[in-house]
């Protein structure tokens, strides 16, 4: 519904209130409320004009308001769908299970008794051919009226050599009897199925090197803590090492390792805590990490002192 109405003043102003005054009046005639002032819309039809000289001709404005309102027809109710409610399965109550039965205790399995060591057994056959073997080898030494003893103590299987010459089976360091050694108890081993030890001894040299190394590693760790630089041995076998290892230990302030790899592995002897190094005073020298005397520092050049010398000019000027 659409109102229309045109109001007249002597300004803009109060022509726009004389048409929203009359379309108040003609919405309250149809039993309607104030219009609101947003939805009004003006239209200005003619502006005030002035009279000549105050006298003749002259108009009042006039402004047309409009209003509409819109009617909203009722929309009727759609009845909701009804939401299709989901189908409920009945499935089959589950039986109760039964309370678990207590499952009897493990039994607890006895303790397996710890194995006594046995000593090792060697036959009086093995031991007899182990000797007629080595004496094979030692033939083609020819090493004359050699003479094999072989016994057995504490598993160890002891072969003694006796003969006029020595040093032949010995070898340099006793290598040569090592490697004697070795190749006998390998064909012991094949023998009996599994490994036996055996020790070759010609004329007490096992009984005197052990004494010799005990010796020789006091003498040197001795030398060790009072100088506090490191010692070296010769390669050994690990038996050797063994036994360097053991002495140094009574020694108090030393340490010993094993350095190098194979046939070269040796022992060396170390202060504990690493090398400590010597002041100068008394004329001592200082010693690096690695044993060596330090390298001491060049004394300082005089001040007059050119890289040609010193060299002197004659000012007599040619006068003798």
């Amino acid at each position: 519904m659409k109102y229309e109405y045109i109001g007249h003043g002597k300004t803009r102003e109060d022509a726009a209130a004389d048409a929203v005054r009359g379309l108040t009046a003609a919405l309250a005639k149809d039993g309607l409320g104030k219009p609101v002032s947003a939805d009004i819309h003006e239209e200005v039809i003619a502006l005030p004009k002035k009279k000549i000289l105050g006298l003749f001709g002259g108009s009042d404005a006039e402004v047309k308001v409009t209003y509409e309102i819109i009617v909203k027809k009722d929309r009727k109710p759609q009845p909701k769908k009804a939401k299709p409610q989901p189908k409920k399965e009945y499935k089959a109550e589950k039986a109760e299970r039964p309370a678990a039965q207590e499952r009897p205790a493990k039994a607890e399995r006895p303790a397996k008794p710890e194995a006594e060591s046995e000593p090792i057994e060697v036959s009086a056959e093995t031991v007899s051919k182990a000797g007629d073997y080595l004496k094979t080898i030692i033939d083609g030494f020819k090493v004359a009226d050699a003479k094999i003893t072989g016994e057995v103590k504490d598993g160890v299987l002891e072969l003694t050599v006796d003969c006029d010459d020595y040093g032949i089976i010995i070898g340099r360091r006793g290598e040569t009897l090592d490697s004697l050694q070795y190749l006998t108890s390998l064909y012991v081993k094949k023998l009996c199925g599994r490994y036996i030890r055996v020790v070759i001894n010609v004329g007490d040299y096992r009984e005197k090197r052990v004494e010799t190394l005990k010796h020789l590693a006091r003498k040197e760790a001795d030398y060790v803590a009072r100088s506090g630089r490191r010692y070296t041995f010769e390669p050994m076998n690990p038996y050797e090492r063994r036994i360097i290892h053991t002495t140094v230990q009574e020694v108090e302030g030393v340490e010993s390792i094993s350095v190098g790899y194979g046939q070269d592995r040796k022992v060396m002897l170390q202060p504990e805590g690493g090398v400590r190094f010597r002041s100068d005073r008394g004329g001592r020298r200082s010693y690096s990490d690695n044993g060596r005397p330090a390298a001491k520092k060049a004394a300082p050049l005089p001040k007059d002192f050119t890289k040609f010398g010193k060299i002197e000019v004659n000012s007599n000027n040619g006068e003798e």
